[in-house]
């Protein structure tokens, strides 16, 4: 069981308290309910980034999921890989969200870059914070965990490749949810550079564009490996709406945004 490390700082602990929140979240999102096969959210606490992340979530409720597919980058000491765990499911407030092995060994079978790896699970809490809304639309939906360490252009491309293979007959009931924010902590000009280099990115030039500026060594932020792996899924350009930005604000901040993608 991966237990909760951020409940009672990021998102309330109590189950009622957490519920309500979500639930007064959603019902204040300015979107419509829609059918969104991919999203970006970001993972900060709720009471920051609560109502962006519930934009993106408000963005697929129009969809029946049986499988969320989380995934977020390593944002601390990152190693090359793809990170699996070994957990039986993930706790929340909530209750327990059961995590399907059987899926993550058929991503394994790609090998190469993928390892099963509990330690960044234990340490990030970026997968954590989402699964609450997760749970509380889709009651019954199991969880695939994925953590991306060093965003280079062969592991997204490793990335995108396995996705496409173990889940390209299973799109109808699946959401793939990237959970990163648009910059590091940074002075604003600087950060608001990685989040304007980003959303160029993320909106309009695809996943061979991305690879390209990773390529360069371009300054981007950690989430857009993830972000190019499931643009890279796509059969032809994916659709891409931008539901909200937002910063931390002050002179040093983290910039946010929440994105609706169809694949």
């Amino acid at each position: 069981m991966r237990k909760p490390i951020v409940d009672g700082i990021f998102y309330p602990a109590d189950k009622n308290a957490l519920n309500a929140r979500v639930k007064e979240l959603l019902a204040g999102a300015q979107n419509q309910p829609a059918k969104a096969s991919a999203i970006l959210v970001p993972h900060a606490g709720y009471n920051y980034t609560g109502a962006l992340a519930a934009a993106g979530f408000k963005s697929a409720m129009g969809r029946e999921i049986k499988t969320a597919v989380v995934l977020a980058p390593v944002t601390r000491d990152a190693q090359d890989g793809l990170f699996l765990c070994d957990f039986d499911a993930f706790q929340t407030p909530l209750g327990d969200m059961p995590v399907d092995q059987d899926l993550c060994k058929e991503l394994l079978e790609f090998k190469g870059r993928f390892a099963v790896n509990n330690f960044p699970f234990l340490e990030e809490h970026s997968i954590e914070v989402q699964l609450p809304f997760i749970q509380h639309l889709w009651p019954e939906a199991t969880l695939v965990p994925i953590h991306m360490g060093r965003q280079n252009p062969g592991t997204v491309r490793q990335l995108s490749k396995a996705l496409k293979g173990v889940f390209a007959d299973r799109m109808e009931n699946t959401l793939f949810v990237i959970s990163a924010n648009t910059s590091p902590y940074l002075v604003r000009t600087l950060a608001q550079e990685y989040a304007d280099s980003f959303m160029a990115l993320a909106t309009g030039g695809g996943s061979e564009a991305i690879l390209t500026e990773l390529q360069k060594r371009k300054p981007l932020p950690n989430g857009t490996g993830c972000t190019a792996a499931v643009l890279g899924m796509a059969e032809t350009e994916p659709q891409v709406t931008v539901l909200g930005t937002a910063d931390s604000g002050g002179e040093k901040i983290v910039c946010y945004a929440s994105l609706a993608v169809q694949l």
